[in-house]
């Protein structure tokens, strides 16, 4: 399947002719620049809190007026929080790796460094956004907690979700779904579908829309 299928679903979304859309964990921009294309009007914010990353990303939208890069997480509360450096970097998060050597059996997975990252709620920085794509290797609901204050009005949200855990704390879709239900944001499918060794589905990206 190929990647990032749950773009073609958005699309088909009723969504302002200038959408403000966050990107969480936007990692080195592959999905943005989808984003970019698929939503040419959109202002798009991109958080990825992995310093060099942060800044290969700035580097790569350099030119592009539409796109705000900030070197921060997105959490529950604004602080400032260890974040555990994978040797594969699209797996680092602020939470500790448990089942994620699991889903990728057979490949050697090791911590190669910690560092101290700035987080940030997002209904502090914004007063509309409407949609959310969320990667965060397991942080996903307390960056979604902390966007609060916006979800009543968000139109979409996706979210990398697990089937099982794959970090210390990560919340699994039983989880995510009712946070967002209770904002009016119902699951409408669930996309690109990891299979770990065994064969199960070890993860997936949940497309979240506003009836």
């Amino acid at each position: 399947m190929s990647e990032e299928t749950w773009l073609a679903r958005l699309c088909e979304t009723a969504l302002p002719p200038s959408p403000v859309v966050v990107d969480g964990g936007a990692n080195k921009g592959h999905v943005a620049a989808r984003l970019l294309a698929a939503l040419p009007g959109c202002r798009l914010h991109a958080f990825e809190p992995q310093p060099r990353l942060a800044r290969k990303l700035g580097k790569r939208f350099a030119g592009d007026p539409r796109v705000v890069v900030h070197a921060a997480a997105l959490g529950e509360a604004a602080a400032v929080l260890p974040l555990t450096v994978m040797s594969r970097p699209t797996l680092s998060s602020l939470f500790a790796p448990s089942g994620i050597q699991d889903k990728y059996a057979g490949e050697t997975l090791t911590v190669t460094e910690t560092v101290d990252v700035p987080v940030v709620r997002l209904d502090a920085l914004f007063d509309r956004v409407d949609v959310i794509k969320l990667d965060l290797q397991g942080y996903e609901l307390p960056a979604l907690r902390g966007a609060a204050g916006l979800l009543a009005g968000v139109r979409a949200v996706v979210a990398e979700t697990a089937r099982y855990p794959l970090y210390a704390g990560q919340a699994l879709m039983p989880e995510l779904t009712a946070y967002l239900e209770g904002f009016g944001l119902v699951l409408d499918g669930v996309y690109d579908f990891f299979r770990d060794a065994s064969g199960r589905i070890a993860s997936g990206d949940a497309l979240f829309l506003r009836p």
